[in-house]
């Protein structure tokens, strides 16, 4: 004869279920159930058959009036979405037509871009072997003559974005109209405010054209390329230039004042120099000094050279009106999921929760405690 299984101590004094009984006898003339098998039943009136699994021997494991843990169904989700249909589909074609119109409000911006590479390193064979002979002396002259140096990416970016060399071309070239058109009178040529507390200053176009211009290094192939975006595309390919042009002139100016001033102190160690042999060395610097200014003079571009040149660009880089429109569109969407899934949540609170859990939800909602 099987024995029964020992029950737990704790389960041993459960209350009995009253309402929902855990198992019931199988009905007259059904078959006899087999072991671990359920058997049809007859429950008394008025009561329905517990549905969670009973252990052998009778014992439930879930405590009386423990409510069975709710399910997710995906069909009632969809129901809701189907109740709310018409706002859904309002709120993503607003939401298109809304950014339709916004993209086709904005101006279009034309993008114009050059590539431009640090020249070659100059080769100074017989000055540097001069200077090589000197010893210290010479070490010395070479790192402030500045013999055989050349630009590099890093010198490019900080001279280019130097409010020294912003401004000087922002008011060779007066570009202030341009930059502040808004606040420009074409028609009679001024400011529409007269107050010149009130006029755009240098510190404003700063920061304004810096917006426009933008500068990528690239020091794997070693070349810099540079990009302005304007409105007016003849105008982007022209502002572009004005920066190639005045970084050249920059670094030009640069270079000739250093070779005047190494031409002095050049000319100052000859006057003290008595040494035949190290007078004839300085006189090669000075004249290497002498080719370094000349060369200056003559190259078009002073330290690098343009690559890829600055154009006119025929298709506009921005706004890409497609790809703002889908992005509502599907912001829209999801917008309109959550409002939908929200609604029916205020619908089901309003009319299954406890009506004094709601009160009391409202009055914690209240600014001021009456």
């Amino acid at each position: 004869m099987q024995k029964e299984p020992k029950l737990p101590d704790d389960a041993q004094h459960l209350p009995a279920r009253p309402t929902i009984p855990a198992e019931c006898s199988p009905g007259p003339g059904a078959p006899a159930a087999e072991p671990h098998l359920t058997a049809p039943c007859v429950c008394p009136p008025g009561t329905a058959r517990d549905p969670r699994p009973v252990s052998p021997g009778g014992w439930n494991p879930y405590p009386p009036g423990m409510p069975e843990e709710d399910e997710i169904n995906l069909i009632d989700l969809f129901i809701v979405l189907l109740k709310h249909k018409v706002m859904i589909l309002c709120v993503v074609f607003l939401a298109g037509i809304a950014a339709l119109a916004a993209s086709l409000l904005m101006p279009n911006v034309y993008l114009s871009e050059a590539t431009i590479a640090p020249t070659a390193q100059e080769k100074a064979g017989g000055a540097l072997s001069a200077l090589g002979s000197l010893g210290g002396f010479g070490a010395m002259i070479a790192s402030e003559v500045g013999i055989g140096t050349t630009g590099s990416l890093e010198q490019f970016d900080v001279v280019l974005k130097s409010r020294d060399l912003t401004n000087s071309i922002i008011r060779q070239y007066d570009l202030m109209p341009f930059l502040f058109e808004d606040d420009w009178d074409a028609e009679n040529k001024k400011w529409k405010k007269n107050e010149k507390e009130k006029q755009p200053k240098f510190e404003d176009a700063y920061k304004a054209i810096h917006k426009l211009f933008s500068l990528k290094p690239d020091k794997k192939q070693n070349v810099m390329r540079l990009s302005v975006e304007a409105k007016d595309p003849e105008m982007a390919r022209t502002i572009l230039n004005y920066y190639i042009i005045g970084l050249s002139e920059f670094l030009r100016r640069q270079t000739l004042e250093d070779a005047a001033a190494q031409q002095v102190h050049l000319t100052q160690q000859l006057s003290k120099t008595t040494d035949p042999l190290l007078k004839n060395r300085l006189y090669e610097l000075v004249a290497k000094q002498i080719e370094k200014e000349t060369l200056a003079k003559i190259q078009r571009y002073y330290s690098f050279n343009v690559i890829d040149p600055a154009f006119v660009p025929e298709k506009k880089f921005k706004p890409k009106r497609a790809l703002i429109c889908m992005i509502s569109v599907v912001t829209a969407f999801f917008i309109a999921i959550f409002l939908a899934f929200f609604l029916e949540y205020l619908k089901n609170l309003k009319t299954h929760e406890d009506p004094e859990r709601l009160a009391n939800l409202r009055k914690s909602m209240h600014l001021r405690n009456e």
